[in-house]
């Protein structure tokens, strides 16, 4: 597998986009994934991701608010379940997906064929469940490029990771 910069990423390009470029892209912190959602969003390049990363992606914003707003320095996800009034309040994660809604993407659904075709991904390159999910929806949709920021990927044949340089 080829691995690129994000900068190097052609116009005209089918890319999917993972969720660690939406979550550094929309808050801001890597200006290289910021100019990936504006050129998705200016039809420059081809921006696709599933519904199961835009699910990853809200909970891992959530999670992120949680953490900041109330000074957690141990598993977020786990005080939120405990504390079901500080989901209540949380607003932030949910304009950013909002945006991430709004972007001119291409989202694919993720379906049983494609949840049976992840354990070859699984079983041929050693990716985590998430992970394989995504290489099986690009491999059934024809997609060879992928924006991650993700080494897990580099072991991965048929795919061009295409990664940030400046997270």
């Amino acid at each position: 597998m080829a691995t690129d910069t994000l900068q190097n990423l052609p116009n005209g390009e089918d890319v999917f986009v993972d969720a660690n470029v939406f979550i550094y892209g929309l808050d801001g912190k890597s200006a290289q994934c910021k100019t990936l959602l504006q050129r998705c969003s200016r039809e420059e390049v081809i921006g696709i991701t599933s519904f199961h990363i835009v699910s990853e992606v809200t909970h891992r914003l959530m999670c992120e608010e949680a953490r900041l707003k109330h000074k957690l320095t141990t598993n977020p996800r786990q005080k939120l379940a405990e504390h079901p009034e500080w989901v209540k309040a949380l607003t932030d994660y949910w304009v950013n997906t909002q945006r991430l809604l709004s972007l001119n993407l291409l989202f694919l659904t993720v379906d049983e064929d494609t949840i049976r075709n992840a354990q070859a991904e699984r079983t041929a390159a050693g990716l985590l469940n998430s992970d394989s999910i995504i290489i099986s929806c690009m491999r059934e949709y024809g997609i060879t490029a992928l924006a991650s920021n993700d080494d897990g990927f580099s072991g991965v044949s048929g795919i061009a990771l295409f990664k940030p340089t400046d997270i």
